[in-house]
């Protein structure tokens, strides 16, 4: 790594720990979400490690994360894009595409255009509200399934981040539908998100459905000790200055900043342009294994308030403690972990 440079590192090891781990726990085959480009991981080097693995099935949630996977030329993957598309030639094309349906309405559409149902995953809505058949519908879902004795690539559900009585009433639901419709008609069969795999066992199902918690990445009251967090946002010290000789930090008048005890600024190259929101000003760094807070975030760089210990090309960690970052920004590890952008290279290690 270069003196300028940032970097996503990312643990082979951790991964593939959590990956059999979380096999072992419900005894089935994993469907590792990459969506949002595996989470901020690389979506990438994710697919080609966990293909190269073991791993068959990979969701994401647009057309065009399909075609990064594509891209890839693996042979015998299988890629489920989660959320409706327009263009069924694409999915006519890609005999190793598949879509989930999302609505009764859709898959009627589907039908009459001769989307062929190897390639479909319904999904049923028990009141999540936002993707699959709602209830109301349900009936009639049986009724065309039966009276066209079709089956499908699969049958799946969303387990969100519910109560666990919840969850244990949505797994029970959606056994008895599946039992209704007859098991026999779907080739896989998944329901639970991350929480939910570390809650249920996703009774009669196939497979776990499996994203944020495959890269180590746990929520609040869904916590299991033997998973390993994979990300690690590292760096390096450009540079310091004495706090004496400069009037601003970056764009902000020095004297709006409370420096506190220290004497010194250091700046990184990272920045709201990368992806790193100026809401994180005000958290900590790791340098030699100190705390230092993040004081202003600019377009490509960000300033650190720093003692005499930190020099020109020392590393610093951003991210470090996530329940810490989650506080302060006061949104889920996901979702600003996903927003660090392409001008970060990840990297596997």
């Amino acid at each position: 790594m270069g003196l300028k440079d940032f970097k996503i590192s990312v643990s082979k090891e951790n991964i593939l720990h959590n990956y059999h781990y979380l096999k072992e726990l419900r005894n089935k085959e994993i469907i590792a979400v990459v969506k949002a480009n595996a989470y901020g991981h690389g979506i990438e080097n994710i697919v080609k490690f966990l293909s190269a693995n073991g791993c068959e099935y990979f969701a994401v949630a647009r057309e065009c994360e399909a075609e990064k996977i594509l891209k890839l030329k693996i042979e015998n993957i299988n890629i489920i894009i989660l959320e409706t598309i327009d263009e069924l030639n694409f999915i006519k094309n890609n005999e190793n595409v598949q879509m989930v349906v999302n609505s009764f309405k859709d898959l009627l559409n589907l039908l009459e255009k001769n989307v062929s149902t190897d390639q479909l995953h319904l999904k049923l809505d028990f009141g999540f509200g936002r993707n699959g058949v709602v209830e109301e519908d349900f009936s009639k879902l049986k009724k065309l399934i039966l009276e066209k004795n079709l089956r499908f690539k699969g049958l799946c559900t969303h387990v969100f981040a519910a109560d666990y009585d919840d969850m244990i009433a949505i797994e029970e639901r959606f056994s008895q539908i599946l039992e209704e419709i007859g098991k026999e008609r779907f080739q896989i069969i998944h329901m639970q998100n991350s929480a939910g795999v570390i809650s249920i066992g996703g009774k009669n199902c196939t497979h776990i459905r499996c994203g944020t918690v495959l890269f180590g990445l746990q929520e609040i009251g869904y916590y299991d000790p033997c998973i390993k967090r994979a990300f690690n946002l590292v760096g390096k010290i450009l540079g310091t200055k004495d706090l004496k000789d400069l009037k601003y930090i970056g764009y902000e008048k020095k004297e709006n900043i409370d420096i506190g005890k220290y004497k010194k600024v250091a700046k990184i190259r990272l920045g709201y342009g990368d992806g790193f929101s100026k809401r994180s000003e005000g958290i900590m760094s790791i340098i030699n294994n100190k705390k230092f807070k993040i004081v202003h975030i600019s377009m490509d760089s960000s300033f650190i308030l720093v003692d005499d210990s930190v020099k020109e090309g020392d590393i610093v960690e951003i991210f470090h403690d996530l329940e810490e970052s989650i506080k302060h920004l006061k949104v889920p590890h996901y979702e600003f972990l996903s927003c660090i952008n392409d001008r970060i290279k990840r990297e596997l290690i």
